[in-house]
């Protein structure tokens, strides 16, 4: 790359677009946050671009985070879509197992949420094909012009075809999209995209992404348009929700990957800081204005879920085992039915954002709270240039008290945190005490707009004992992007019992697969040396219907290393391992990455003589006089103890009593309960 050439991620939250851009002349990082714009994604990137303030020719890459999928599934407004499926399979969408997805048990006014596709548009075929793939009836004389008829009456556009055992044999799928192909209408193939069991699960992912190709689609021509035009001829990738980029073109037939396009760029980010560190092993919380984002990571690798769910729907792609709640700084507080407080999941997003935004919001927020109690400056403005208004939070705080008869809001906004702080402290539970995880093993490593203002509350509700803050902790998400490199997954369906199979045949479908994700990787520009493969394999015991994932060597010779592997995952996981079962490999996963050139990153600050800012009051039980300090002047190796106010572009940390603060040499915030050292 050549001087004034930049590298840049975008990531595109509820509430704000962040932007950051890496200069390969100076190694240098520039970053803005702009509102983002519901229902034109696209012109919150560009907004961004802009407010970064380089030429757009300057841009040589660029990876972008998006909410597309997931905001179309959540507000149903995806395209009219059809299901073309086996004879006597059309109902499988919503008899599914049999069990409820989402609601609770004992709620007696649950229903059972429509599915994606309504019966009419559900249309069956004359095919079969056996569970080892043979052809029981073949669709070769099928007349397809009635169905297309009843597509074009019904105004259908876009087409998912899944068929039962299509995952060994997928000739009738392909048969039936070739025969669908005069029509122009976008056709999700199941085998396609899940090559693996669970016809349940395979269908509804396939429904998944044919009911969002179009709004996917148009939404990536629209964005590549407008950069073109604005002169940015830059390649231009979005992040998939396996923590890999895919071009623009991937994610158009496979826009079902994407749902966790912007959180995955956070894990991301957050692993390299943690590696920059000397920490391996962390949970990451990253809370922006909206949501809020969990992950466990062990050994610098997050965990990976095959088996997920988007809101009702069973999602069979790979994706980082994120757990996502409504826990952001806009986050409207209000009265539940039993006159308690609640939080989220609604929040005031940027426009017109919490009362204390001063843009027309009425309802306290979470934001609101931590201005009343002092955490958030008035006198300076945030990122984008907003001052906050602090008779409005109170003014908001004061109708909400009002309702619940409290006298004072300091008290509320207090006990409002702590509402906020027990939700947030249960996501991490959920990635760590329910997958069989103690929290405080790990290092909790907070980002995000307002994570650092939360996340030492959350390592004490959770008895964790070390925490870190990076550099531009508003922006790790898009400095995760930024770093992506290209990946692609892939699965074949095959095994039986280890004590049944030729580990030569096992290399060969392996080796099949990585060579297929090669030439993918080569078709986007990765050269061929940038490659690299790894292997695992789902394993169960026989009679088993869960499966354990473990890495698998292709030098080896015999399956005594994989058994082992496996018995030692079992007990890790389960406590024991039946030394008299037979072990059974169910799938084939292979992970293929094209390396792509990381910037070198340093966020080593210089450090001034006194890098205090002001001195205020602020709420920890008590009001306490406390020092506000400027991030950027904290020289590396330098030691706090809170209370203290941390404030930079981006995000503002809040080191609460008990705990002290060392700039680390990667300029990360290395934070340590004082009772722990």
């Amino acid at each position: 790359m050549s001087a004034g050439e930049y590298l840049v991620g975008i990531d595109v939250g509820g509430t704000f677009t962040d932007v950051l851009a890496y200069a390969y002349d100076d190694a240098k990082l520039l970053s803005a946050k702009v509102p983002s714009l519901p229902g034109e994604q696209w012109r919150g990137v560009l907004d961004a671009l802009s407010e970064l303030g380089i030429a757009p020719g300057s841009v040589r890459a660029f990876v972008h985070g998006t909410t597309i999928a997931t905001n179309a599934l959540l507000e149903r407004k995806g395209a009219i879509t059809a299901l073309i499926t086996t004879a006597g399979f059309r109902d499988v969408l919503e008899i599914g197992k049999g069990r409820r997805l989402v609601g609770g048990m004992f709620d007696a006014t649950w229903q059972r949420p429509l599915p994606i596709v309504p019966r009419n548009l559900r249309f069956e075929v004359p095919e079969r094909m056996a569970a080892d793939g043979a052809p029981v009836r073949v669709l070769d004389d099928f007349d397809y012009s009635p169905l297309v008829a009843a597509l074009r009456a019904a105004n259908v556009e876009t087409v998912a075809v899944a068929f039962l055992n299509s995952h060994v044999n997928n000739a009738h799928e392909r048969a039936a999209a070739a025969a669908l192909a005069h029509t122009d209408l976008p056709i999700s193939e199941s085998a396609d995209l899940v090559p693996e069991r669970g016809e349940f699960e395979r269908t509804s992912t396939c429904v998944l992404n044919a009911y969002l190709t179009p709004v996917m689609v148009a939404y990536l021509q629209t964005l590549e348009s407008e950069l073109r035009s604005r002169g940015v001829h830059a390649p231009v990738n979005i992040m998939g929700s396996n923590g890999g980029a895919m071009t623009l073109a991937a994610a158009a037939t496979r826009c079902a990957g994407t749902f966790l396009s912007g959180p995955v760029g956070g894990v991301s980010g957050a692993i390299r800081i943690a590696e920059m560190a000397g920490v391996k092993d962390i949970i990451t919380f990253d809370m922006g204005g909206t949501s809020t984002d969990v992950a466990l990571v062990r050994n610098l690798e997050p965990r990976m879920s095959h088996d997920n769910q988007i809101d009702a729907y069973p999602l069979q792609m790979p994706q980082l085992d994120i757990r996502t709640i409504g826990a952001g700084g806009g986050s409207i507080v209000w009265v539940q039915a039993d006159g308690t407080l609640g939080t989220g999941p609604q929040s005031a997003g940027a426009m017109p954002g919490p009362a204390c935004y001063g843009r027309g919001g009425q309802q306290p927020t979470i934001s609101d709270a931590n201005l009343l109690l002092g955490r958030l400056p008035t006198m300076r403005s945030l990122s984008g240039g907003l001052v906050l208004d602090k008779d409005a939070a109170q003014a908001a705080f004061t109708r909400i008290a009002e309702r619940v008869g409290a006298s004072d809001i300091v008290a509320l906004a207090a006990g409002v945190l702590r509402i906020a702080v027990a939700k947030m402290a249960g996501a991490v539970r959920e990635v760590s005490v329910h997958r069989g995880f103690d929290p405080r093993d790990f290092a909790l490593l907070g980002f995000g707009g307002a994570g650092p203002m939360h996340v030492l509350l959350v390592a004490e509700e959770l008895g964790i004992d070390d925490v870190l803050i990076p550099r531009y902790p508003g922006h790790l998400s898009a400095l995760g992007q930024m770093l992506a490199d290209h990946r692609r997954d892939s699965v074949a369906a095959w095994g039986g019992r280890l004590g049944a199979l030729d580990i030569n045949e096992l290399k060969r479908r392996a080796t099949a697969l990585a060579d297929e994700a090669s030439t993918l990787l080569l078709a986007e520009g990765v050269p061929l040396e940038r490659h690299e493969h790894t292997f695992n394999l789902d394993v169960r015991f026989a009679g088993q219907s869960f499966t354990l994932p473990i890495p698998w060597n292709l030098q080896d010779t015999s399956w005594a290393p994989l058994r082992s592997a496996f018995d030692a995952r079992h007990i890790e996981t389960f406590g024991y391992a039946d030394a008299d079962n037979d072990a059974e490999i169910v799938n084939i996963r292979v992970v293929s990455i094209g390396k792509v050139d990381q910037p070198r990153l340093n966020f080593t600050p210089d450090g001034a003589p006194d890098p205090i800012i002001e001195t205020r009051p602020v709420w920890f039980d008590r009001w306490h006089d406390t020092p506000v300090y400027d991030r950027a002047l904290m020289g590396a190796g330098t030691s706090y103890v809170g209370p203290a106010i941390i404030e930079e572009s981006g995000g503002t940390t809040v080191v609460t009593p008990g705990w002290s603060v060392v700039v680390h040499d990667s300029g990360a915030l290395r934070c340590s309960r004082v009772s722990a050292q």
